[in-house]
């Protein structure tokens, strides 16, 4: 009896004086968004008083925490400005929040691409030189995987001003995003970052809106399957090694060996921690791990983003990305179905896409020079959320007509279309039997006029379907033109 007297008091003890603790992400040189009722929330004592003073505002904002000792409270706050702010926290304890900025916030998330940190980037010594931007502030999430969603990150995740050192190890993409937005909106930006190379977008989906999904189920039969095979996979893979046979890797080997590729484990230790922090939207760039499985990827990216919405609380928040850019893929039709479903993800509301064809390496997967990929992405939101006159998107298929033996194609952002060059490279036409060839292409009320004298009754067109980085059709503000084709047959390759 004495025994389980100490241990109830010593918890009941723990919890009544528990101090007021808020999430990694409200610290000092934090950035809150503008003209907004931003969302604070935490732990404390049950029940305890806890009262919320801001330097913007005389209000004093009160809240009482639950019989369980969570609390959460909505501040609104006025247009931002670079003068620096001062948050208190009274209750049981007192907590301060200093160099606090107001201005516009920005969630970015992908795989590899969008992890590339500066170090890394072209001219790397040069920009970084050039980094000093005190009124952008980073946070970077840690890598980290859950099988349930989490609450917190860890300590290390913290807000830093914009400098040479802090930005070293930062996303280049997101940098190079959140400096062409604070230069010009002229306002303080914050730009959190979440990213993992290799990491497929179901990493980054809610599990419930990958189980709810039927498409989507596929994951989990894959994955029961990979877990099941693994371990007579691994034994004859390693006979294999002994024996000097060289052989692939195992699938199963291969993504068991990979937690970080199960589905949801992202979501729930790198992004649901940051939920419900108030953002102006979400900017992504990611496809190339989910090529095995690129006729699944429309519907996945609409789990991704609903389920993102959902738990945020705002059913359209701005999701803005670029379409997967040019590399020599062993399987270019399915990087271009990638890019198809891209397109497809426009039907989407309040989605925002630029095509990135003439910015990629076909030889280097991680081409080093993010500053354009950052500038698209940058200007998709200034012309979506801010509705500055900006043309953010190049070319996009919208139908085609056939007329006699040509095809007419017809395009949204269409304006002054043109062709770089004195033909139109990676277009190919075909009739009924589905053989593609080489065509020619001419421009005529800004539209494209696509032909063969080899295909007198056309059917089909394709364009830049392969593993190009020669694709050449841009519009007037010289922006590369999507990929598309006007037919739904599959498993053809166009080398």
């Amino acid at each position: 009896m004495k025994i389980a007297f100490k241990v109830f008091f010593i918890l009941f003890y723990t919890v009544t004086f528990a101090n007021i603790s808020l999430p990694a992400v409200f610290c000092d040189n934090m950035v809150l968004q503008q003209n907004s009722n931003v969302a604070f929330w935490g732990t404390a004592s049950p029940n305890e008083a806890i009262s919320i003073f801001v330097s913007w505002s005389k209000e004093k904002y009160s809240i009482k925490a639950t019989e369980t000792g969570n609390w959460k409270l909505d501040i609104p706050t006025t247009k931002g400005s670079f003068q620096e702010q001062i948050i208190t926290l009274n209750g049981d304890n007192d907590i301060l929040i200093s160099h606090v900025l107001l201005g516009e916030v920005w969630f970015s998330s992908g795989q590899s691409n969008m992890e590339w940190v500066m170090r890394r980037v072209k001219d790397a010594k040069k920009e970084l030189s050039e980094s000093n931007y005190p009124n952008i502030r980073l946070f970077n999430i840690t890598k980290k995987i859950a099988d349930t969603p989490q609450n917190n990150f860890p300590k290390e995740c913290t807000w830093l001003p914009c400098d040479s050192i802090n930005v070293k190890e930062f996303s280049a993409i997101s940098y190079y995003f959140a400096r062409e937005m604070h230069l010009k909106l002229k306002i303080p930006i914050g730009i959190i970052t979440a990213s993992w190379g290799g990491t497929g977008a179901e990493c980054w989906t809610t599990e419930e809106n990958n189980k709810n999904n039927p498409v989507l189920k596929n994951l989990y039969v894959r994955w029961e399957n990979w877990d099941l095979d693994r371990k007579k996979d691994s034994i004859s893979f390693a006979e294999s090694k002994s024996k000097g046979i060289k052989t692939e890797e195992p699938q199963s080997v291969y993504m068991t060996n990979r937690p970080h590729r199960r589905p949801s484990v992202l979501y729930n230790g790198m992004v649901a921690p940051l939920i419900p922090y108030t953002i102006k939207g979400i900017v992504w760039y990611q496809g190339t791990s989910n090529r095995e499985w690129a006729n699944e990827y429309y519907e996945q990216m609409n789990a991704l983003i609903s389920g993102w919405r959902k738990n945020w609380n705002k059913p359209d928040l701005p999701f803005y990305f670029l379409q997967l850019t040019a590399y020599k893929y062993s399987d270019s039709n399915l990087a271009a179905i990638i890019r198809e479903n891209q397109l497809k993800t426009l039907q989407i509301p309040n989605t925002a896409m630029c095509p990135t064809m003439d910015i990629g390496d076909l030889n280097d997967l991680h081409y080093p020079n993010k500053l354009p990929y950052g500038m698209r992405l940058a200007n998709i939101a200034l012309a979506n959320s801010y509705s500055k006159k900006i043309e953010f998107c190049g070319p996009l298929y919208s139908n085609y007509l056939i007329k006699n033996d040509s095809i007419e194609i017809s395009f949204k952002y269409n304006k002054e279309l043109s062709i770089k060059g004195a033909i139109l490279n990676d277009i190919f036409i075909a009739g009924e039997d589905k053989k593609f060839v080489k065509a020619h292409a001419y421009i005529k009320n800004n539209k494209l006029i696509v032909f063969s004298q080899l295909i007198k009754a056309p059917v089909a067109v394709r364009y830049a379907w392969n593993n190009t980085d020669k694709a050449n059709l841009f519009n007037g503000s010289n922006l590369p033109g999507s990929p598309f084709r006007t037919d739904n047959w599959e498993n053809i390759i166009i080398e």
